[in-house]
C-alpha cells in the first residue's frame, strides 16, 4: 500500500481554458480578431475612425455574446419558440394486432 504522503496535489486548472478576466482565452482571441475585421471593413468603406472603432466594438461584443458558455440563453430570448426534443419509446405491435385492437385516436398535443 502506498503512503498518503506519496499522493501529490494536482493543478486544478489542468484541462480548463485559460481565462483573461471574466472571459476565456478563446473568447478573448476571437473578440480581438472580430474587432479587427469589423474595424477594417468599416475603414475600407471610409466611414471614419470613430465609426470604424464602434463597428469593431459591435463585432467583438456580438462574438463574445455568441461564444459564451451558454449561448442558447441568448438565442432563446430572440427565438422563444424553439422546440424541445425528447426521446420516447413505443412498444412494437404487429399490424395484425393493430387490426384486432381497432383504430384509437391519440389526443392532440397542441
Amino acid at each position: 500500500m502506498k503512503d498518503k504522503q506519496s499522493i501529490k496535489p494536482v493543478n486544478q486548472s489542468l484541462g480548463k481554458s485559460a481565462s483573461i478576466g471574466i472571459f476565456t482565452g478563446f473568447q478573448f482571441a476571437v473578440s480581438l480578431v472580430s474587432f479587427g475585421v469589423g474595424f477594417f471593413i468599416a475603414f475600407f468603406f471610409r466611414l471614419g475612425m470613430i465609426w470604424s472603432i464602434l463597428i469593431g466594438l459591435w463585432f467583438s461584443a456580438t462574438t463574445i455574446t455568441l461564444s459564451g458558455k451558454k449561448p442558447y440563453l441568448f438565442w432563446s430570448k430572440i427565438f422563444p419558440g424553439v422546440p424541445m426534443w425528447t426521446r420516447g419509446y413505443v412498444r412494437y405491435s404487429s399490424p395484425q394486432e393493430k387490426k384486432k385492437a381497432g383504430l384509437k385516436k391519440l389526443p392532440k398535443s397542441w
